[in-house]
């Protein structure tokens, strides 16, 4: 019998994280029969013997599928998650992250409600407790809120803690852009076809699951490029129209010159008087210089991270 539901954790070389991430999935109070696909993105098919050992720890509703992905790429991973199940609604989770425990009941239910094409949930952060500087930044920057209610929501968010509804988003192969597996931002792709194509969006307040920080992202160095990538959004997709639209370039390369000015102006008056709040502006000011120097692309995932191993890589 073909399985209705699928929940996909993409995973590279974080063991710890991805046995957090499945544990968590094995404590969901849905009771109902469902694949859990281990998409490994490791070259060395490092989660191959962690995915052997769960699988056999398993609730007995639960088919735990081991995926071996040996070309790296976010977008890639993704990919062969939704290839390894026929399930028609897919949740993610990704390796980094665990489930409350109410997690997938609540995005069912209100899917159940709201039929949308994707649906999303809540983030919280769980910082290290190493962390002790910028804490209240780091917890905004990695966190997930959208303060609505539960139903339709006139905008898209990242994909991990979403369910994708095969048969509410547009067709064509690969689902996610292979052309976004080092930079990212495969999933933004895919939200703005759906909004293209006129599909909508849902907001499952009570399908919370939280991001663990590792710490080597917990810094600014990490933090301030994401924030640089993040700005680039905008301009990247009026250039992959056609015919792209330089009156869109040109007013959000106005937008990013503003936002960095008067950023970098607030931060240095917050640096002077030392406030909690001067990584704010700094990420602002990065935010803007992301649309000024759109050319330059940072790549994160894929290639990029097996050569620097989650370091931000610029070209």
């Amino acid at each position: 019998m073909t399985p209705s539901l699928a929940v996909a954790i993409p995973t590279f070389r974080r063991n710890a994280g991805l046995e957090q991430a499945i544990r968590s999935v094995f404590a969901q109070d849905h009771a109902t029969p469902f694949e859990l696909i281990i998409a490994d993105n490791d070259p060395d098919g490092g989660a191959a013997e962690l995915a052997c050992r769960l699988a056999d720890e398993a609730p007995v509703h639960i088919r735990v599928l081991y995926a071996h992905v040996p070309e790296p790429g976010v977008a890639n991973a993704r990919n062969a998650a939704l290839a390894s199940t026929e399930a028609r609604l897919i949740a993610f989770l990704d390796d980094d992250q665990s489930a409350s425990r109410g997690w997938l009941s609540a995005l069912l239910r209100c899917h159940a409600n709201f039929p949308a094409a994707a649906t999303f949930g809540p983030i919280d952060t769980v910082l290290p407790e190493s962390v002790t500087s910028h804490t209240a930044y780091f917890r905004q920057f990695f966190c997930r809120m959208d303060g609505a209610g539960t139903g339709y929501i006139p905008r898209s968010y990242g994909c991990g803690n979403s369910l994708l509804d095969r048969d509410l988003i547009p067709q064509g192969e690969p689902v996610f852009d292979a052309r976004m597996n080092e930079s990212g931002g495969e999933d933004d792709v895919l939200f703005q076809r759906i909004r293209e194509a006129g599909g909508q969006f849902a907001w499952a307040a009570d399908a919370l699951a939280f991001e663990h920080v590792p710490a080597e992202r917990a810094r600014l160095g990490y933090t301030l490029k994401r924030a640089v990538s993040y700005g680039q959004g905008p301009i990247a997709h009026a250039l992959r129209q056609s015919p792209i639209n330089y009156a869109t370039v040109a007013f959000w390369m106005a937008v990013g010159l503003y936002k960095f000015a008067v950023n970098v102006v607030a931060y240095a008056f917050l640096w002077a008087v030392r406030s909690d709040r001067r990584a704010d502006h700094l990420d602002k000011a990065a935010r803007g210089a992301g649309k000024l120097v759109w050319w330059k692309r940072l790549n994160f995932y894929g290639a990029a991270r097996l050569s620097g191993e989650g370091k931000p890589v610029l070209r």
